[in-house]
């Protein structure tokens, strides 16, 4: 079993993000760099826009430092949506829940997710 592979045997290729905050984004970041495509929820669609603006300015800094291309920017920038509902994540391989430090808010997402 290789790690981008479900305990089931499916492979992920889907990754939904809960959170569109700090660590919601750099999880983002990461998991569009590596191939998958990623849908990130947040019930402000500007957490999400200042998410896309935070994770466009870190993968440019990665650009001239040579770490990316400006065609795996632009990719993995493409691979990035948002919903704003957990309906969107539906057809979702995996799930990072990566919102507020609030144990009830979480509740409600896991209660919400299931």
């Amino acid at each position: 079993m290789t790690a981008d592979t479900a305990t089931s045997g499916n492979p992920i290729r889907t990754v939904g993000i809960i959170g569109a905050g700090q660590m919601g984004n750099g999880i983002a970041h990461v998991s569009a760099i590596a191939g998958y495509s990623v849908t990130i929820s947040d019930l402000r669609p500007e957490a999400y826009e200042k998410a896309i603006a935070s994770i466009t300015k870190n993968m440019t800094r990665q650009v001239s430092r040579g770490m990316l291309t400006d065609t795996d920017m632009a990719d993995a920038i493409g691979r990035i949506s948002y919903t704003k509902t957990l309906d969107g994540f539906a057809e979702t391989d995996l799930i990072i829940e990566a919102a507020t430090e609030n144990e009830s808010v979480k509740r409600k997402i896991f209660q919400e997710l299931c």
